[in-house]
């Protein structure tokens, strides 16, 4: 994200002449190669604005391959309506309840069109019904994993198709689905207090040989291993939301602060067979 990325060099990596590049990506996308980099680099700027409060919005700002700082807060502005410097003043959004984001203020996020704020609730959603009582949830040190994946975007409510195409394919590669430590992760790529649900960037994944080399439908890369804050859960379908709010409950009350890396859900293939309730999972969030 701190690098250039040109048109041309984005192009030269998939193969494709520029003009077919962007054709493509923007009927695949929904928009330009250039509005997409714009956007999920303006995004990620938000988020870190709110978790790593001791730096600086102009060293966070060039992280995210923002290098003028004018034309920088002209492209923040215009996505969400506030400059950053009032945006760092929000309290970042962390719980939810029927599919609304809230934060420890009991402020109701409102993302809408181009703009985000927040509201006071008529009454504050986030109670003892909307957390999980005597949680396992403690840091841990977790190694990087190696994974083929199958990218799904949009409403993460929704994700249950992917899992079904992954788990198709990986019944199919000799073992894989048996191998020792094997599991599946979805990881989130984007943050929705800042991203709306119809772009939010999932990755299906599950472990792989370090030799593996997976085609069509997956592709791969590595879950970074380090600190994470990390729940273990027994979980029905609706109950998703009550652990996650369990976990952010315990880093704010505890103090723990974000660290730059995605947060990912573990699903042990050895205790789910396959991802069927309840769902036997860890869910991790990386800390310094």
């Amino acid at each position: 994200m701190d690098k250039p990325l040109s048109l041309d060099d984005i192009a030269r990596h998939a193969n494709f002449s520029p003009f077919h590049f962007h054709r493509i990506f923007t009927a695949l996308e929904g928009e330009t190669p250039a509005g997409f980099i714009l956007r999920v680099r303006v995004e990620k700027v938000a988020r870190l604005l709110q978790e790593q409060k001791n730096a600086s919005i102009t060293e966070i700002a060039y992280r995210c391959g923002f290098n003028n700082y004018t034309s920088f807060n002209r492209a923040f502005k215009k996505y969400f309506g506030v400059t950053a410097q009032e945006f760092r003043k929000l309290e970042k959004a962390v719980f939810a309840k029927d599919k609304q984001f809230y934060n420890a203020k009991g402020e109701l996020l409102d993302r809408t069109g181009k703009t985000i704020h927040y509201e006071k609730a008529g009454i504050f959603a986030f109670g003892n019904d909307t957390i999980m009582q005597d949680a396992d949830i403690q840091v841990r040190w977790m190694p990087p994993f190696q994974v083929a994946y199958i990218r799904f975007v949009g409403d993460f409510y929704q994700i249950g198709e992917t899992y079904d195409k992954l788990i198709g394919w990986a019944s199919q590669q000799n073992d894989l689905l048996h191998l020792e430590g094997s599991a599946f992760f979805t990881v989130y790529h984007d943050d929705p207090s800042v991203t709306k649900m119809d772009k939010l960037r999932q990755s299906v994944c599950i472990t792989i040989p370090d030799n593996f080399k997976p085609g069509s439908p997956v592709s791969k890369m590595v879950i970074d291993g380090g600190k994470y804050l990390a729940g273990y859960f027994k979980l029905s379908d609706m109950e998703f939301e009550k652990a996650w709010n369990t976990i952010y409950r315990t880093l704010i009350e505890d103090g723990y602060t974000f660290r730059n890396a995605n947060i990912y859900e573990m699903y042990k293939t050895a205790d789910n067979t396959p991802l069927s309730q309840p769902y036997k999972v860890h869910l991790c969030i990386p800390v310094e």
